[in-house]
């Protein structure tokens, strides 16, 4: 079982601190939806706990991103330059499975064991997830062989595969396993503070065996 080696991956976390959410001059970038907003879009469709029965959104990294006050400042703050990394609820599935050897059948399950993981873990890999500057798709897909910093202080590989339906790969840490691809960009357009894209894996910020 990999579990027990996600409980060390917190000694690498270097967040980057992030200011406070701050009201724009006249109210121009507040027009604009925050990617914090973009995470809540859904929320109406949700149960009380901020869960349902589709795997294609992000229930469950918006619940994890909602257990640290810091991480949601800075998604919220309008003024912030931020790319978000979204690993889809499926994805965590996937991860759960690979943890436990269990396919769970429901997203609250799946985050019990996510949350099970440790805050200071969570937190860890979740900040492996964002990216401290604001890049689009289209950015993304001129960028092969770039190397981005991340708020965990690790980096992610962007390769880009020409041809391919889902042609941006991310290299994480993790020489092992499947690297994650992103299957949707620029989610809920252009934030007034960044980016949204979706993935179809969890990036790891370690080289787990």
């Amino acid at each position: 079982m990999r579990k027990s080696l996600f409980v060390g991956i917190a000694a690498a976390v270097s967040l980057v601190a992030i200011a406070p959410t701050t009201a724009s001059a006249g109210g121009a970038k507040e027009a604009k939806p925050t990617l914090a907003d973009i995470l809540l879009s859904d929320s109406a469709k949700d149960d009380a706990n901020g869960f349902d029965d589709r795997w294609w959104d992000y229930d469950i990294v918006t619940e994890a991103l909602l257990l640290f006050p810091d991480l949601v400042a800075a998604a919220s703050n309008p003024d912030a330059d931020l790319t978000a990394f979204l690993p889809n609820d499926r994805a965590f599935r996937r991860l759960v499975f690979q943890l436990t050897g269990e396919r769970l059948g429901n997203e609250a399950d799946v985050f019990a064991v996510v949350a099970s993981l440790g805050t200071d873990t969570v937190k860890t890999v979740l900040t492996y997830h964002i990216v401290p500057a604001k890049i689009s798709y289209r950015q993304a897909l001129h960028a092969d062989g770039a190397v981005l910093g991340t708020l965990q202080g690790g980096t992610i590989e962007v390769d880009v595969r020409y041809g391919y339906k889902k042609p941006i790969k991310l290299i994480d840490a993790d020489t092992n396993d499947r690297d994650p691809r992103v299957i949707r960009g620029n989610v809920g357009g252009k934030a007034s503070n960044g980016y949204a894209h979706a993935i179809d894996r969890v990036l790891r910020p370690v080289d787990l065996p």
